[in-house]
């Protein structure tokens, strides 16, 4: 694979110029698109001359927008594209009895990444965007897929430095470990003003069949009108609804310990 003066891939600098595109909703230039990709602007354009040719970008508006084919390469025999289409009903039944922004998100590496998100009309601050990628530890839908995932992920995580992105967003390895043991006792997770100070995310696990999650749904409230007694079971039941559209149930209760399974984290 032929690299760069500076060593890179070919397929690394492709990468990083549809990494672009998710961020905007608009015709991007190429020098737009060189400045975010960090590449020269005749570097740039050639690579995009190469990819219109294979309809993965294409031209409009005197710019430059995601292709089709790039849509639908991603889409065919997608998981997130299966997991989406099972969880869009149950989510509109959320946003319907909750009046409330719904998220389903999935984890990629350390982060988690949103696949679909339902909003209605109100007031409450949230910065999710379908193709967002948000830090774990800051956000409800990353502690519980965390807790109720892998004990690698649980121990990368207790491991890592993390930014802390307002005065609530939890670092310290101990609270955070004390926060995971909690969320699988209870079975979700809530985080308060850990992105957004003026927000609060309750999340729940979607699983597999297993006691691992597979993904998270999420409603996002203002900070102390959480009604957790209200919407902790409302998630719960979407997201059975979900596992049962996907055709898998746990033979386990989330937030249920098992002497059998005790938490990795204890």
């Amino acid at each position: 694979m032929a690299n760069s003066p500076s060593g890179e891939s070919l397929i690394t600098r492709v990468v990083r110029i549809l990494e672009v595109f998710p961020a905007h909703n608009r015709a991007l230039s190429v020098r737009e698109i060189a400045a975010e990709a960090s590449l020269p602007v005749s570097t740039a354009h050639r690579l995009l001359r190469e990819l219109e040719s294979e309809d993965l970008v294409k031209r409009d508006d005197g710019g430059w927008r995601r292709g089709n084919r790039l849509w639908e390469l991603a889409s065919r025999g997608s998981h997130a594209e299966t997991l989406r289409g099972a969880a869009l009903p149950p989510m509109e039944d959320l946003v319907t009895e909750l009046k409330t922004h719904v998220s389903l998100a999935i984890m990629d590496r350390n982060e988690v990444l949103y696949i679909e998100r339902m909003t209605p009309n109100d007031y409450t601050v949230n910065i999710i965007s379908v193709a967002l990628r948000l830090p774990a530890h800051a956000t409800s839908a990353g502690l519980v897929m965390t807790a109720f995932g892998p004990a690698e992920n649980q121990q990368l995580m207790l491991r890592r430095k993390l930014p802390k992105y307002t005065d609530s967003t939890v670092t310290d390895p101990d609270h955070l470990r004390r926060m995971l043991n909690q969320i699988r006792r209870e079975g979700f997770a809530a985080s308060a003003g850990a992105i957004i100070s003026e927000s609060t995310g309750i999340s729940v696990p979607i699983f597999d069949g297993s006691e691992q999650a597979i993904a998270a749904l999420t409603v996002i409230v203002p900070v102390g009108q959480e009604r957790f007694e209200l919407t902790v079971p409302q998630l719960r039941f979407a997201a059975r609804a979900v596992q049962r559209r996907l055709g898998s149930i746990p033979t386990k209760l989330p937030g249920v310990i098992y002497e059998t399974n005790p938490s990795p984290l204890d």
